[in-house]
Protein backbone atom coordinates (compact mmCIF):
# COMPACT_ATOMS: atom_id res chain seq x y z
CA UNK A 1 0.00 0.00 0.00
CA UNK A 2 2.69 2.38 0.61
CA UNK A 3 4.97 1.81 -2.88
CA UNK A 4 1.34 2.79 -4.30
CA UNK A 5 0.79 5.75 -2.32
CA UNK A 6 4.07 6.91 -2.93
CA UNK A 7 4.07 6.54 -6.93
CA UNK A 8 0.52 8.39 -7.16
CA UNK A 9 2.05 11.44 -4.87
CA UNK A 10 5.09 10.52 -7.80
CA UNK A 11 2.55 10.49 -10.54
CA UNK A 12 0.48 13.22 -9.45
CA UNK A 13 3.96 15.68 -9.21
CA UNK A 14 4.97 14.43 -12.78
CA UNK A 15 1.47 15.47 -14.07
CA UNK A 16 1.86 19.34 -12.57
CA UNK A 17 5.15 19.24 -13.79
CA UNK A 18 3.91 18.48 -17.24
CA UNK A 19 1.40 20.66 -17.15
CA UNK A 20 3.51 23.30 -15.66
CA UNK A 21 4.94 23.34 -18.67
CA UNK A 22 2.29 23.41 -21.26
CA UNK A 23 0.61 26.00 -19.43
CA UNK A 24 3.94 28.26 -19.49
CA UNK A 25 3.68 27.54 -22.96
CA UNK A 26 0.06 29.06 -23.48
CA UNK A 27 1.15 31.82 -21.42
CA UNK A 28 4.02 32.90 -22.91
CA UNK A 29 2.34 32.58 -26.60
CA UNK A 30 4.76 30.50 -27.93
CA UNK A 31 1.45 28.45 -30.23
CA UNK A 32 0.07 32.16 -30.16
CA UNK A 33 -3.65 31.85 -31.19
CA UNK A 34 -3.99 29.56 -33.65
CA UNK A 35 -5.22 25.52 -33.87
CA UNK A 36 -2.41 24.77 -32.23
CA UNK A 37 -2.53 26.87 -29.30
CA UNK A 38 -6.58 25.48 -28.76
CA UNK A 39 -4.82 21.55 -28.95
CA UNK A 40 -2.15 22.53 -26.45
CA UNK A 41 -4.91 24.45 -24.24
CA UNK A 42 -7.39 20.98 -23.97
CA UNK A 43 -4.18 18.70 -23.76
CA UNK A 44 -3.23 21.00 -20.81
CA UNK A 45 -6.73 20.66 -19.10
CA UNK A 46 -6.63 16.78 -20.11
CA UNK A 47 -3.86 16.22 -18.35
CA UNK A 48 -4.42 18.61 -15.47
CA UNK A 49 -8.06 17.30 -13.94
CA UNK A 50 -6.67 13.49 -13.62
CA UNK A 51 -3.55 15.05 -11.98
CA UNK A 52 -5.72 17.36 -9.52
CA UNK A 53 -7.91 13.67 -8.93
CA UNK A 54 -5.00 11.80 -8.33
CA UNK A 55 -3.56 14.08 -5.99
CA UNK A 56 -6.59 14.41 -4.05
CA UNK A 57 -6.42 10.60 -3.84
CA UNK A 58 -3.20 10.49 -3.21
CA UNK A 59 -2.73 12.69 -0.40
CA UNK A 60 -5.95 12.02 1.32
CA UNK A 61 -5.32 8.11 1.62
CA UNK A 62 -2.09 9.35 2.90
CA UNK A 63 -3.47 11.04 5.73
CA UNK A 64 -5.68 7.65 6.21
CA UNK A 65 -2.71 5.46 6.22
CA UNK A 66 -1.18 7.09 9.03
CA UNK A 67 -4.24 6.73 11.12
CA UNK A 68 -5.14 3.56 10.24
CA UNK A 69 -1.80 1.61 11.00
CA UNK A 70 -1.66 4.00 13.95
CA UNK A 71 -4.67 2.07 15.55
CA UNK A 72 -3.73 -1.25 14.25
CA UNK A 73 -0.32 -1.14 16.10
CA UNK A 74 -1.80 0.99 18.94
CA UNK A 75 -4.28 -2.44 19.34
CA UNK A 76 -1.38 -4.89 18.78
CA UNK A 77 1.07 -3.24 22.11
CA UNK A 78 -2.15 -2.55 24.28
CA UNK A 79 -1.02 -5.60 26.09
CA UNK A 80 3.16 -4.43 26.61
CA UNK A 81 3.89 -2.35 29.21
CA UNK A 82 4.15 1.53 29.69
CA UNK A 83 7.67 2.04 29.34
CA UNK A 84 7.38 -0.14 25.66
CA UNK A 85 4.40 1.63 24.41
CA UNK A 86 5.92 5.06 24.74
CA UNK A 87 8.17 5.24 22.24
CA UNK A 88 6.25 3.37 20.07
CA UNK A 89 3.22 5.74 20.85
CA UNK A 90 5.69 8.85 20.28
CA UNK A 91 7.15 7.34 16.70
CA UNK A 92 2.98 7.09 15.48
CA UNK A 93 2.94 10.88 16.45
CA UNK A 94 5.57 11.66 14.93
CA UNK A 95 4.78 9.82 11.44
CA UNK A 96 1.46 11.57 11.64
CA UNK A 97 3.35 15.10 12.01
CA UNK A 98 5.67 14.17 9.61
CA UNK A 99 3.48 13.65 6.88
CA UNK A 100 0.24 15.03 7.47
CA UNK A 101 0.91 19.02 6.96
CA UNK A 102 2.85 18.32 3.87
CA UNK A 103 -0.23 16.25 2.40
CA UNK A 104 -3.14 18.61 3.53
CA UNK A 105 -0.74 21.76 2.28
CA UNK A 106 -0.02 19.77 -1.40
CA UNK A 107 -4.12 18.26 -1.23
CA UNK A 108 -5.24 22.37 -0.88
CA UNK A 109 -2.10 23.37 -3.51
CA UNK A 110 -3.59 21.01 -6.07
CA UNK A 111 -7.57 22.37 -5.37
CA UNK A 112 -6.25 26.25 -5.49
CA UNK A 113 -4.33 25.54 -9.00
CA UNK A 114 -7.74 23.72 -10.16
CA UNK A 115 -9.73 26.71 -9.20
CA UNK A 116 -7.12 29.33 -10.43
CA UNK A 117 -7.16 27.51 -13.50
CA UNK A 118 -10.54 28.51 -14.47
CA UNK A 119 -9.89 31.58 -13.53
CA UNK A 120 -7.36 32.08 -15.75
CA UNK A 121 -9.39 30.22 -18.16
CA UNK A 122 -12.58 32.65 -18.15
CA UNK A 123 -10.18 35.70 -18.17
CA UNK A 124 -11.12 36.85 -14.15
CA UNK A 125 -7.36 36.48 -13.08
CA UNK A 126 -4.11 36.77 -15.73
CA UNK A 127 -2.00 33.60 -16.13
CA UNK A 128 0.80 34.46 -13.87
CA UNK A 129 -1.27 33.83 -10.66
CA UNK A 130 -2.14 30.33 -12.22
CA UNK A 131 1.63 29.51 -13.11
CA UNK A 132 2.71 30.42 -9.70
CA UNK A 133 0.28 28.70 -7.97
CA UNK A 134 0.98 25.66 -10.39
CA UNK A 135 4.74 25.99 -9.23
CA UNK A 136 4.01 26.22 -5.60
CA UNK A 137 1.95 23.01 -6.05
CA UNK A 138 4.98 21.27 -7.70
CA UNK A 139 7.22 22.48 -4.24
CA UNK A 140 4.82 21.10 -2.23
CA UNK A 141 4.11 17.86 -4.13
CA UNK A 142 8.24 17.27 -3.83
CA UNK A 143 7.85 18.07 0.20
CA UNK A 144 5.11 15.43 0.23
CA UNK A 145 6.24 12.86 -1.64
CA UNK A 146 9.89 13.00 0.58
CA UNK A 147 8.09 13.33 3.93
CA UNK A 148 5.88 10.61 2.76
CA UNK A 149 8.94 8.64 1.58
CA UNK A 150 11.03 8.41 4.63
CA UNK A 151 7.75 7.89 6.62
CA UNK A 152 6.64 5.10 5.18
CA UNK A 153 9.60 3.44 5.26
CA UNK A 154 9.88 3.56 9.28
CA UNK A 155 6.26 3.25 10.12
CA UNK A 156 6.85 -0.16 7.95
CA UNK A 157 9.73 -0.96 10.32
CA UNK A 158 7.56 -0.44 13.05
CA UNK A 159 4.31 -2.55 11.94
CA UNK A 160 6.82 -5.75 11.25
CA UNK A 161 8.32 -5.89 15.03
CA UNK A 162 7.26 -3.24 17.49
CA UNK A 163 9.23 -4.18 20.20
CA UNK A 164 12.33 -4.34 18.19
CA UNK A 165 11.51 -1.01 16.99
CA UNK A 166 10.91 0.35 20.40
CA UNK A 167 14.31 -0.95 21.85
CA UNK A 168 16.28 0.81 18.42
CA UNK A 169 14.55 3.95 19.38
CA UNK A 170 15.60 3.82 23.00
CA UNK A 171 18.97 2.69 22.19
CA UNK A 172 19.09 5.61 19.65
CA UNK A 173 18.07 7.75 22.06
CA UNK A 174 20.93 6.70 24.47
CA UNK A 175 23.32 6.99 22.30
CA UNK A 176 22.43 10.27 21.14
CA UNK A 177 21.66 11.79 25.29
CA UNK A 178 25.43 10.15 25.53
CA UNK A 179 27.25 11.51 22.67
CA UNK A 180 25.71 14.66 23.23
CA UNK A 181 26.43 15.41 27.21
CA UNK A 182 30.19 14.30 26.22
CA UNK A 183 30.10 16.89 23.81
CA UNK A 184 29.43 19.66 26.47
Amino acid sequence: MAVALLLTTALALAGFLVTSIQGFAVAAGIAGSSAAARALVTRHVGIAIPTVLLSLFSQSMVIFYFIGTGRLVKDEIASLPEAERRPILRALSGFKRRTSPPATFALASAIAVFVLGGAVHTRALPSWVHLAASLAAVLLHAWAFGAEWRAFADNTQLMNDPRTYARGTAKDSAVSSRSGSSRR
